[in-house]
């Protein structure tokens, strides 16, 4: 079975936290790996005046960026954001599950999850984070397929981190709407500074962060809530897959079944997708009586065992 993984924060370079997550003096990855960030820093001195230039066919970042540690968040281009909010429902079905794809956690007897009157979906990511730059192709294309996506800009993981720039989504600007759910979309991490620690950039409420203190005890990111019904703590599957690619391969090959990297995307969809229709009364019912989510959903079961 895969392992799930993620970035651990450790302590922020802002000191401002008042909801006491994420627990101090941490430091490193979850689940065995860890930073060496002095060496980082060291790094950071020296390519942070390197410019990329350009793209190469499918193997490199999708736009010119500086591998300093800041990245200039654009607007989805309408043609990526096409491809990865309308991916053919034959592609998730043709996938269904995924060896390389960690089954989340279902909960049992947790109070239901709801905002604004309809249950609630919570996702905590980073800007700088690889793990996090992995799994935000899964969540797109899941809550995609239950409602719609506004204000979705690019992001790319750090440069000085394991699986570098990644390419990827921000949250930061973005709203999503759904007759079926409600979506809480939280970067509470920025990009990295020279410091080699992550700068807070939006704070958990109470509310949220007991969400954290209760589901998320590693306190690991990315993380994601589905009413407190299904949980996973870490990405659905390693960023070192999608290492060197474009945003805009990745996005096209999404239509492509037989492509490992859209095996392990829509493989890490289907689960989030089926945790979803279990708290949402299995609306809409296209999405949640087809093949690969009801594949999804019965492996869940298996989990709850």
């Amino acid at each position: 079975m895969a392992t799930a993984r993620g970035a651990h924060p450790g302590r922020p370079e802002s000191s401002r936290s008042t909801v006491g997550w994420p627990p101090s003096g941490l430091r490193g990855l979850a689940r065995g790996r860890l930073f060496a960030w002095g060496a980082v820093v060291i790094v950071v001195l020296v390519v942070a005046v390197v410019i990329v230039v350009g793209e190469t066919a499918g193997r490199s970042p999708d736009t010119k960026v500086a591998t300093s540690v800041r990245y200039t968040a654009r607007p989805v281009p309408a043609s990526i954001l096409r491809a990865v909010t309308r991916v053919p429902a034959s592609a998730y079905d043709r996938v269904g599950l995924a060896d390389a794809v960690v089954v989340p956690s279902v909960l049992a007897k947790a109070t239901p999850l709801a905002f604004t009157g309809k249950p609630g979906v919570f996702v905590l990511d980073g800007e700088f984070c690889p793990f996090c730059a992995a799994e935000r192709w899964a969540v797109v294309t899941s809550l995609a397929r239950f409602g719609t996506f506004s204000g979705l800009e690019t992001m790319q993981s750090s440069p000085v981190d394991v699986d570098p720039r990644t390419q990827t989504f921000d949250f930061s600007t973005t709203t999503f709407k759904s007759p079926y759910i409600s979506a809480k979309l939280l970067e509470m991490y920025g990009q990295d500074r020279l410091t080699g620690r992550h700068r807070v950039i939006h704070e958990p409420s109470a509310s949220e962060a007991a969400l954290l203190r209760r589901y998320d005890e590693s306190a690991s990111i990315p993380f994601f809530d589905v009413g407190n019904k299904v949980v996973l703590s870490g990405s659905g599957f390693t960023p070192k897959f999608l290492s060197g690619l474009s945003r805009k391969t990745i996005a096209a090959d999404l239509s492509d079944p037989s492509n490992p990297v859209t095996k392990l995307v829509l493989g890490a969809s289907n689960y989030l997708s089926a945790g979803i229709c279990a708290i949402d009364g299995g609306q809409p019912a296209p999405v949640c009586e087809s093949d690969g989510v009801r594949a999804a959903a019965a492996a869940l079961q298996r989990r709850h065992g």
